[in-house]
């Protein structure tokens, strides 16, 4: 008669089977669900970066109520906000340019520099008018304004032309003078007004600084995706917002 050497415990209860792990395998979504979660509340809400002569502070700004909160508009999704602090280190004056900052999503390789606020809110009336002409005319279009931005199949962001929109002009027939359409700014909108204040100071400061810039990136990126990065005159800093500190 052959004996264990080594008798199971019967306390320890029945050896796993596949009807056993049958309710182990339909909890792993949860089990992992719940990870991500801890992952993601542990990623910080302000990143720290030091180049030369300054320190910077970024957090990201993504969602919609937050951003009409602080804007008083949504602004359809597209923009996302950036609160960054500046602090200029050994007594340095520091200017900062919009065009230092890009905001950049990687799952779509979608690229925004900080763009101003009369770009994001601004807004534009049609004015209509006749000038006496001497000959018969056809219609053309002079482009005066600069290259369109943003509009691309997939990016969910709104064309927009940088620059005065182009002047359209019809002509009619002979003495009955001539047809146009000019775009005029309107006065500024408390949104407008508002993006305005908010706006991080870019003229040179000896002392710190705070407000937010502007970027033109569909707001529903998620933030695993999302990046920041300088390059100026200070030198240059990567902040990855899917990354602990």
């Amino acid at each position: 008669m052959t004996r264990r050497l080594f008798p199971r415990d019967r306390a320890a209860g029945p050896r796993p089977t596949g009807r056993n792990l049958a309710p182990t395998l339909r909890t792993m979504p949860l089990v992992l669900a719940l990870a991500a979660l801890a992952v993601a509340a542990s990623l910080p809400e302000w990143y720290s970066r030091e180049v030369r002569d300054a320190e910077f502070q970024a957090r990201l700004v993504r969602d919609a109520a937050e951003i009409e909160r602080l804007a008083g508009d949504r602004f359809e999704g597209d923009v996302i906000l950036v609160e960054l602090r500046m602090r200029p280190l050994y007594g340095s004056a520091i200017e900062l340019d919009r065009s230092d900052f890009l905001l950049r999503a990687r799952n779509r390789n979608d690229m925004s520099p900080a763009v101003s606020p009369d770009r994001v809110a601004g807004s534009a009336v049609l004015a209509l008018g006749t000038k006496p002409t001497s000959s018969g005319g056809s219609v053309f279009a002079e482009p005066a304004g600069g290259p369109v931005w943003g509009g691309a199949p997939g990016t969910g962001t709104r064309p927009r032309r940088l620059g005065a929109p182009p002047a359209v002009v019809g002509g009619g027939a002979q003495g009955e003078g001539r047809q146009t359409v000019d775009a005029r700014r309107e006065s500024d909108t408390p949104v407008l007004t508002r993006l305005r204040e908010l706006e991080l100071p870019l003229a040179a400061k000896d002392s710190p600084v705070s407000g937010y810039l502007y970027f033109e990136i569909p707001a529903r990126t998620k933030r695993k995706h999302l990046e920041l990065s300088y390059d100026g005159n200070l030198g240059d800093f990567l902040i990855e917002f899917k990354r602990p500190e």
